[in-house]
């Protein structure tokens, strides 16, 4: 049995215990993986699929197997009633969910803001069909309090990608979404007056201030033409988006001098 010594790698590549170092390399099969340096090693996990490059049940990954499972028991049904996930399969999706959390974070740290959104966006769904079929109380809970946090990463990932494409009322608008959506997850709960104190909110709150100030002056006009153009491709939750952009920033009495 042969070993690999990783000394080398961990000596040229030190850990930073205050930093997320993250990088990108080739593998020998020419496939691109992501490493990330912690403190005992690196993780290395694949750009695309599962972040641990397999395929179970011949799926993409777990989420997509069990779409697949619940789309045929309603086929055979008619209705999702009846179907659940047993415990052995929460743990595993929950599993999924650690990998997907990872890359997330790397495509951040990368700025690969695409990344960071279809991670975020599995992850979701990997919350949801637990909540929505775990056979047992505690499984169909047990990620839900980490589900704040990724919907304050996916609207971070959608705002940047907005930003790159130079679009900072867009932006805003994601942004402005994600702090309605956190809001609601805590509505009627008793952490409902705690809300505003959540660390998600204080890093929205401070990405939307940031991405204010950087609308042009024109914003309004540029707003309502994306307003419209989203309407017209009937793209209704950006249109929802941007029609609480233009109520949010831009008083009745303005949008009528424009």
């Amino acid at each position: 049995m042969s070993y690999i010594d990783l000394h080398e790698v961990l000596r040229d590549w030190p850990y930073e215990p205050d930093k997320i170092s993250v990088r990108k390399i080739l593998g020998a099969d020419e496939s691109v993986r992501i490493q990330m340096r912690v403190e005992l090693g690196v993780l290395q996990m694949a750009a695309e699929g599962r972040p641990d490059g397999t395929r179970p049940h011949g799926c993409d990954s777990l989420l997509a197997y069990h779409h697949k499972r619940l789309a045929k028991h309603q086929e055979r049904n008619g209705t999702p009633l009846g179907f659940v996930l047993s415990p052995a399969e929460c743990e595993a999706l929950r599993q999924e969910a650690s990998q997907f959390y990872r890359r997330y974070i790397a495509y951040f740290v990368l700025e690969e803001f695409d990344g960071v959104v279809d991670d975020t966006t599995h992850s979701l769904g990997l919350l949801d069909l637990c909540r929505d079929y775990a056979m047992e109380p505690d499984d169909r809970s047990a990620m839900e309090e980490f589900r704040a946090y990724v919907v304050m990463m996916q609207t971070r990932g959608l705002a940047y990608h907005a930003m790159e494409e130079e679009e900072p009322a867009s932006a805003l608008a994601h942004v402005n979404r994600g702090i309605m959506d956190i809001r609601s997850l805590f509505a009627g709960t008793e952490s409902e007056a705690r809300v505003e104190e959540a660390e998600e909110m204080r890093i929205l709150r401070s990405l939307a201030a940031e991405l204010g100030g950087k609308l042009p002056r024109n914003s309004l006009v540029r707003t309502r033409k994306a307003l419209r153009s989203a309407v017209d491709q009937e793209r209704f939750e950006d249109a929802a988006r941007l029609r609480d952009q233009l109520k949010r920033l831009f008083p009745r009495s303005d949008q009528e001098r424009v």
